[in-house]
């Protein structure tokens, strides 16, 4: 069956892209070793937080971030019209901390979400340099502020940090534990390969001057999410970047329940992603495509091939290269997922992530019709 031979054809040269990419992407992450850059003199910092009806998670978290160990900083948190007890806790913790500033945004909003919320923050620091985070994170030890703001030593504009999930016992914290560690590989390995396209909100760090410099988030007003993406797809291709993964310097935040509430987390931050530049929106969806591509042919491949030995090599090759490298890179990053779910890391994010995008597809072409 001559139709047969090329569909091998297409699967070995499938599986030869795929391993170009894991070594051209995934590795520069896996060898990276963090540069001893520092500040001799720390610089005066603004952390910058949006709460919505985040009254328990306030009271848990936000004195953790008012007792980093750092000489000079302000923690500015906005109130977006909270209906709990959110002020309350805050007016209680100002007492306490007098570098706490609290406002509260009461204006009428042009889009939804957080975005202009966290715009009103970022005017209100008083620092060129910016750390952002959530309400509903915790910074992984005290050193956690300088550990993120290190990163600017070496003349960089933007820091990318790594926000993790608590850990518990359930089978859909494991998902998001693989989700969160593939997630986190791929756009440090992108920052590295001098392609970023993304960070994530619950630990970020920019100056201030590059914020303003690209519009803020004003481009795109007309979706919820992307704040913590689309900002980084407007920046130049000759902005510094720069990535801090060790676990002192991580966030950690608190994960959902149940499948559906994480389904849907997913497909807002994927919608962004449809907005995304098109250097990197040909990347990755070139990295997506082939993925689920290749598991598609899987199965067809090894029934019907009368070349199984070369098919099998082929196959346990790809997944040894993938397997090894996302090992070393969640040992780095400090993901906890056992060993034996780590080879079906790959096969999981690729696909939530692929149906996420058909689903936001649908979803917009159903708003449009």
């Amino acid at each position: 069956m001559e139709w047969f031979y090329w569909l091998e054809i297409i699967f070995v040269v499938c599986s030869f892209f795929l391993v170009m990419y894991y070594l051209f992407f995934w590795r520069k992450l896996a060898r990276y070793k963090s540069e001893n850059h520092s500040f001799s003199n720390f610089p005066f910092v603004s952390i910058v937080i949006c709460a919505k009806n985040e009254e328990q998670n306030l009271s848990r978290f936000v004195s953790q971030i008012l007792d980093q160990e750092y000489p000079s900083f302000e923690v500015i948190v906005v109130n977006d019209n909270s209906s709990d007890g959110s002020m309350t806790v805050l007016n209680n913790l100002k007492v306490e901390y007098d570098n706490l500033r609290v406002y509260s945004f009461s204006q009428n909003k042009k889009c939804h979400g957080k975005k202009e919320v966290l715009e009103y923050g970022i005017r209100k620091a008083k620092s060129e340099y910016l750390v952002l985070t959530d309400a509903d994170c915790r910074p992984n030890s005290k050193q956690w502020l300088s550990g993120m703001v290190n990163g600017f030593s070496d003349g960089s504009e933007i820091v990318l940090g790594v926000g993790q999930y608590e850990k518990k016992e359930s089978i859909i914290n494991t998902f998001i534990q693989m989700d969160t560690g593939f997630i986190a590989m791929n756009y440090l390995s992108y920052a590295l390969a001098n392609f970023p396209y993304m960070s994530v909100g619950r630990n970020v760090a920019y100056k201030k001057e590059l914020f303003f410099k690209v519009g803020g988030f004003k481009s795109h007003y007309d979706i919820a999410s992307g704040d913590d993406d689309l900002f980084i797809n407007e920046i130049s291709m000759d902005t510094k970047v720069t990535i801090v993964f060790s676990n002192d310097a991580q966030t950690t935040s608190v994960p959902k329940e149940n499948f559906k509430s994480f389904f849907r987390q997913k497909v807002r931050h994927v919608s962004a992603g449809l907005r995304y530049n098109k250097r990197n929106s040909i990347l990755l969806s070139f990295f997506y495509s082939l993925s689920v591509f290749w598991y598609l042919l899987l199965p067809f491949v090894v029934s019907h091939s009368n070349h199984l030995l070369v098919i099998s090599t082929i196959i346990v090759l790809k997944k040894l290269t993938m397997y090894s490298l996302i090992r070393r890179i969640f040992i780095k990053i400090d993901v906890s997922v056992k060993k034996t779910m780590v080879l079906l890391t790959e096969f999981y994010s690729v696909f939530i992530h692929s149906f996420a995008v058909l689903v936001t597809i649908f979803k917009s072409k159903k708003v449009k019709w």
